[in-house]
């Protein structure tokens, strides 16, 4: 069966048509002419795999790592970079006309990250009943062993290749850092310090004497929002982060931040007053729970930072009703290879 790959999607597939039905087709890139296999039929849409490719894109390129397409840890090492750039901007923009629905949102050119390779500085391995060592396949719990993976620090490469026999016969998964820590802390550190300069920028222009921070973790973007601001309140429900966070302000001597270990909603109800401006930094499912509360704050601007493009346009448009306005999104490549996607937005009081 012949397909044209017209985009791609949010997940990372590749998508086209055949008989009027839309049909994903993973490890797929736009422009594709591929010849395919219908895997599953779910009546609005299919799904489907590459047998063959019959006019490839202008925008693949050779995968670098051996068994890309097996293991599930990449999904898009057959894009070239700047492709990767472009949909991850266009999927974001997409998914706030479509969600949000908001008309031409002003979406910036994603946010490239300084590593495209080896930036990941941690990584989480399994370990098979018969001794293999790697990533489970895609959809599977397969264990597909590598060498060395292509976008881990080169310090954990060094240490699985010492450890691997070792590690054979462990019972149970392995996780592999380049520095002991909490397992709260960005995977990609380079660009997790563009991002955090970036949020300070944003946050300069506007009111911030009283931040509020919610989903705070262990203050990854806490002590920078504290430079700028008069006082922050930063919250989150892991109090083993809390803990490690009110440690890093006392050895920073950050005397104008108070953490509290509480679910979102709850920190944002309990303020009192008005703060000048929100940010929260929440989990894959969005902030729908802290949103309400967040609301009869009524704070100047909300600074929403996100990893899922879907929650995120669902939390916007609820913000949207509540009487804020969409100012700004920028798409942020905190996972090169991959179709993950991280995003900041900008609301203001309307």
């Amino acid at each position: 069966m012949q397909i044209k790959i017209e985009k791609l999607v949010c997940g990372g597939k590749g998508a086209g048509y055949v008989e009027g039905k839309i049909v994903f087709v993973p490890l797929s890139a736009p422009g594709d002419i591929l010849d395919i296999e219908i895997t599953a039929d779910h009546g609005s849409f299919a799904e489907g795999s590459i047998k063959t490719v019959l006019e490839p894109s202008v925008d693949r390129v050779k995968p670098e790592c051996p068994v890309f397409g097996s293991c599930g840890g990449c999904q898009w090492q057959h894009l070239s970079y700047e492709t990767q750039l472009s949909w991850k901007k266009k999927i974001l923009q997409e998914s706030l006309e479509r969600i949000a629905k908001i008309a031409n949102p002003d979406v910036d050119d994603t946010l490239a990250s300084p590593l495209h390779w080896n930036y990941r500085n941690r990584i989480q391995l399994h370990v098979s009943k018969t001794g293999k060592v790697g990533f489970h396949r895609t959809k599977s719990r397969e264990i597909i062993e590598f060498d060395r993976c292509l976008i881990a620090d080169d310090r954990i490469n060094y240490e699985l290749s010492e450890r691997r026999e070792e590690f054979r016969k462990r019972d149970r998964g392995i996780s592999l850092r380049v520095e002991k820590g909490p397992a709260f802390i960005q995977v990609n550190t380079a660009q997790n310090e563009q991002v955090g300069k970036i949020i300070v920028d944003w946050m300069r222009s506007v009111a911030h004497s009283f931040v509020l921070e919610l989903y705070a973790g262990a203050g990854n973007f806490t002590f920078q929002i504290a430079k700028i601001a008069d006082r922050v309140v930063a919250s989150d429900v892991d109090k083993n982060a809390i803990s490690l966070a009110k440690k890093t302000a006392l050895s920073l001597g950050a005397g104008n931040v108070e953490f509290i270990a509480s679910h979102s909603a709850k920190a944002a109800g309990r303020m009192k007053g008005r703060c000048d401006a929100v940010f929260l930094d929440p989990p894959r499912k969005g902030a729908a729970s802290a949103l309400p509360d967040i609301v009869k704050l009524s704070p100047e601007n909300i600074f929403y930072m996100s990893c899922d493009p879907a929650t995120m346009a669902r939390d916007v448009r609820f913000l949207s009703s509540s009487g804020y306005r969409f100012v700004k999104s920028l798409p942020i490549d905190m996972f090169p290879q991959t179709f993950h996607l991280e995003s900041l937005t900008r609301l203001e009081k309307a």
